[in-house]
């Protein structure tokens, strides 16, 4: 069994801390490590580190490799353009040169899981799932009705005694009416992108749905490995669309009835805005302020403040983000922390990509 982790994301919803030279996997968010070390932790009981692949952008590669020195440095794969999950699966799958009969897992380097145990727990069920040639995905089991994620339709169970289910459909991420729908049907379960089959039976995916995505694999496998050889698989792929691996691979394995789905209780956060770190910090600590740095605080509630050396100070305040960094502060209402991204448009049209 081998994994691969996915740290190509840019963080662009953690502005100001996550930039693009410091995306949000490579920060120390929750804990002292990085979400992408803890990703490769939460790994340790299953696979040695020489089993554990990561693929990100070529900028991110020496960074990536200083985090991780565990791992051979071959292992940390510098993805030459960025075409989002599926090709970023499809190659480091290629670059790998697994057995075709292993179980190779996919999954994000940027999520937040609290119960590491329940987590590979049901890392191991997805692989036993997979070994019998299923594509498997983990379903996190909803806490509320979060709009911010797809959600996945449980069908059939594959046994009386497993909770694993058949993959009924996937569904786009909801409006609020129906994700409250959603949790008074039951048998819907959030998307978490990660992701567990055999080598061969993921090629035969690529090759029924992504046929051109698959002869471009073919191609690189071809290419002999000698300096410079990334130029090739550059020009390669620059013909190919960015395909994810839920439109491109999983929706119609689904409608196949190939796609299995393992439910996930572990506490789990894609961490994709900073009301969300705010949510599973909250929900981790129990308290309903979370701080870092030196800060102060009289009666606030649902905050959360990341700070460094300068004190902030914060009084009476509800429902409030509030992040300080050297050359940018950000304040805004938690319920307004995905309007992140189109602000960053303005600062880039007003100020270049200095705060970038």
């Amino acid at each position: 069994m081998y994994a691969v982790i996915m740290a190509g994301g840019s963080g662009t919803r953690l502005w100001p801390l996550s930039r693009r030279g410091t995306p949000k996997q490579l920060l120390a968010l929750t804990g002292d490590t990085s979400l992408l070390q803890q990703t490769v932790a939460r790994l340790d009981p299953l696979l040695r580190p020489h089993d554990i692949y990561v693929i990100t952008s070529q900028a991110h590669v020496r960074a990536t490799q200083d985090q991780l020195p565990q791992l051979p440095p071959d292992n940390v794969l510098g993805e030459p353009l960025a075409r989002s999950t599926a090709v970023a699966a499809a190659l480091a799958t290629v670059i790998a040169k697994r057995e075709s009969d292993e179980v190779g897992i996919v999954l994000p380097a940027d999520h937040f899981v609290s119960d590491d145990e329940a987590f590979v727990e049901a890392l191991r069920e997805a692989a036993r799932v997979a070994e019998r040639g299923f594509l498997v995905t983990l379903g996190v089991v909803p806490t509320h009705p979060a709009t911010g994620y797809g959600y996945i339709k449980t069908g059939e169970r594959l046994h009386p005694s497993s909770d694993t289910t058949a993959v009924d459909r996937f569904v786009e991420k909801p409006d609020p009416a129906a994700a409250s729908s959603f949790l008074d049907e039951g048998g819907y379960l959030w998307n978490a992108g990660i992701f567990a089959w055999r080598t061969y039976a993921f090629r035969q995916a690529l090759e029924r749905f992504q046929p051109e995505l698959a002869t471009a694999m073919d191609r690189i496998e071809a290419l002999h490995r000698t300096p410079g050889w990334m130029s090739e698989v550059r020009d390669l792929l620059e013909p190919i669309d960015a395909i994810t691996i839920d439109t491109g691979i999983a929706e119609p394995a689904a409608a196949e009835g190939r796609m299995a789905v393992v439910p996930l209780r572990a506490g789990w956060s894609d961490i994709g805005s900073w009301s969300a770190l705010l949510e599973a910090l909250s929900t981790a600590t129990g308290a309903d302020l979370v701080a870092s740095g030196r800060h102060l605080d009289r009666g606030s509630h649902r905050v959360l403040v990341h700070g460094g050396d300068r004190l902030v100070v914060t009084v009476g305040l509800e429902d409030v983000i509030i992040v300080d960094t050297p050359d940018a502060l950000l304040v805004c209402h938690r319920d307004r922390a995905e309007e992140i991204k189109p602000v960053l448009d303005e600062i880039a049209g007003t100020a270049g990509d200095r705060y970038l």
